[in-house]
């Protein structure tokens, strides 16, 4: 994450995440912000340890609920987009995981490659190379289609109808901006990541390039704060 006193440049899932894990924030997320503009889609891919006798989402999900609370997905902190996209897939699912914390990323992919954890829900970026290796199994995207760089791998609404866990990489402005400058911005932005040297750059991060207009962006906002509000609460998660 960056930011200047002008433009914060954020996923949706952290900006909203952060106003229901901590109780005290010296900021609303929806109040104090205005949705500018979105430049990437994150996407993330259900991915297990080879010595995990699944070969398929069906088949992981069968195994979990034959041993709830066993199976451990690692992620990179609580409250961390790794950790929401598993409790989520419990969720959707109906299973039980055990999610195990790490201080990051890193030492959670490491964790996975080593066979301490056995899954990991996370984005395409930290595990395509360990994909593409066979050390690691991918058995579902989280996208509605599947992707470019994993097309042989199918998307997890193909077992669970509707299942979507994606986010923005988006720019945000302090609420009161006026509403030119924001329409102005959302439109060179959108320009700048069409251009298709920057969309080739954003590709090969396993981004995908992503406009929509400021009311639709706010929307998502809006609807991604319902549902991950909805989700922390369920499985009682706060961190202060």
């Amino acid at each position: 994450m960056c930011s200047s006193d002008l433009l914060l440049v954020q996923s949706i899932a952290s900006h909203v995440a952060n106003a229901h894990l901590y109780r005290k924030l010296p900021y609303d997320a929806l109040r104090d912000f205005l949705g500018v503009a979105p430049m990437a889609r994150l996407t993330n891919v259900l991915t297990v340890h080879p010595s995990l006798p699944a070969y398929s989402v069906k088949e992981f999900i069968a195994l979990a609920k034959k041993r709830p609370g066993e199976i451990r997905h690692g992620h990179s902190g609580v409250g961390s987009f790794t950790h929401l996209n598993g409790v989520l897939f419990d969720s959707r699912a109906g299973i039980s995981m055990l999610h195990v914390p790490f201080k990051g990323g890193g030492p959670a992919v490491i964790a996975l490659v080593s066979g301490e954890t056995q899954v990991q829900v996370a984005a395409v970026s930290e595990l395509i190379s360990h994909i593409q290796s066979k050390r690691l199994r991918a058995l579902g995207v989280t996208t509605p289609e599947r992707l470019k760089v994993l097309p042989d791998v199918p998307t997890i609404a193909d077992t669970i109808p509707g299942y979507e866990s994606s986010t923005l990489i988006s720019i945000y402005a302090p609420a009161g901006t006026p509403r030119p400058i924001v329409d102005r911005l959302n439109a060179e932005i959108g320009k700048a990541v069409s251009d298709p040297d920057v969309a080739a750059r954003l590709n090969q991060q396993t981004l995908d390039p992503s406009r929509s207009p400021v009311d639709e962006l706010n929307q998502r906002m809006r609807t991604d704060y319902d549902m991950v509000g909805k989700l922390l609460k369920q499985f009682d998660l706060k961190l202060d």
